[in-house]
Order: structure tokens, then sequence, then C-alpha cells
């Protein structure tokens, strides 16, 4: 992960570097050596202002993403908190691996909360390697009684074969589905899910075991 890392950053620095002009407003070589003084002060002037614009414009695009983020955490926060007994459950995916690179390498466990309709992402983190192992991002999703795990966003919705899946009843999550998951070149391991305490849970909730 490291080494690809290194790698893109080299690409994108070159990239970046071969489209900046060697002169301001990307004036040409020939072009630059007949301007005047005033007239190459003006296009640096010109240039800073674009410069600053661009600055600009970059924060407030970062600020704008900020603030959007903010927003969709508040509201899968409330969608949690407001989730009737039934609508959300709670899983712990461990013992798993997932497919890197064409091999599978031991993952990090992972941790869902999920409400019924929502899809969020997760991340895959192979263990034991101090943060420098490889990593990449699954998506997951409820639908009642459905829980896909997949490795595409809109795969979750379409149900697609790629997706690792848990198919239980409400009884079943009630007392806490434990089982395998599999999908080939993505994710498996063992999971356990629990429905979590929601509106409408009964104060004293007795099945028989």
């Amino acid at each position: 992960m490291l080494r690809k890392i290194i790698v893109m950053s080299v690409l994108v620095l070159s990239f970046l570097f071969g489209c900046i002009g060697r002169y301001p407003l990307d004036i040409p070589d020939q072009q630059w050596k007949t301007m005047t003084h005033e007239e190459k002060l003006q296009a640096r002037q010109k240039q800073a202002e674009l410069d600053k614009a661009r600055q600009n414009r970059l924060a407030a695009e970062a600020r704008a993403r900020e603030a959007e983020a903010i927003q969709w955490l508040r509201d899968q926060q409330a969608a949690r908190d407001n989730a009737r007994y039934g609508e959300r459950i709670q899983c712990v995916l461990s013992h798993a691996e997932a497919y890197f690179w064409g091999k599978w390498r031991r993952i990090e466990p992972v941790a869902l909360d999920l409400v019924k309709g929502m899809v969020i992402d997760f991340d895959m983190v192979e263990a034991g390697n101090n943060g420098l192992g490889y990593e990449q991002k699954g998506y997951a999703g409820f639908d009642g009684q459905t829980l896909c795990m997949c490795p595409e966003k809109d795969a979750v919705q379409r149900n697609t074969s790629s997706c690792a899946r848990v198919l239980g009843t409400f009884e079943q999550y009630a007392r806490g589905l434990e089982t395998r998951v599999c999908a080939d070149e993505f994710l498996r391991g063992r999971i356990r899910c629990d429905l979590a305490p929601g509106k409408g849970m009964p104060q004293r909730l007795i099945i028989d075991r």
C-alpha cells in the first residue's frame, strides 16, 4: 500500500509539473522574450489574481464538502436514534480476510451499525502491518432481512453476486445471528449481527432459545 501511494504521488507530481507553464498565463517562450517589462509585470499580476481565485474556489469547495460530511453524519445519527426496533442492526465481522491484489489477506475486525435503507462505507484494513498494509473500502446496506456487504456502493441496492450476504428473520437477529459470509475475490469471514435497541422495543423481550 505504501509503495503504491509513493508511485501514485510521483505520477501526480510529474503530471502537475508537466502542466505548469514556464511563464505566467502559459505565455510561450518566444512571446515572453519579446514582451516589455511592464507587460511581464501585468502578466504576473494577472496570474497571481487567477491563482488567488483558484485557491479561494478550492477552499470554498473544501468547506462545502466538510459541511456536507457533517450533515451526513448528523442524518445518519438521527436515523439511528429514530429507528424502530427491528430496523437497526449492529454487526461485527471477525476472523476475516479481504482479497487484495490477487491474494486473500487477513484484516482487522469490522463493526457495522446499520438502519434499514441506509448504505454506509466501511474500511477493510490488513491486520498486523502497523498501518502500512493494504486497505480498501467496502459498502454495506440492510433491508430488514438481508445485510449486503459489497465492493461497490451501487451493488448494495442491486444485491449482486459480488456481495457477501447475511439473511435472517426478525427472531434470528433478535437472538443474535452468527454465520459465515463469503464473496469471491472480495470478502470472507465470521459475522455476528444483533438487533439494536430502538423505538417500540418491548420492555422485556423473551425469546426461547
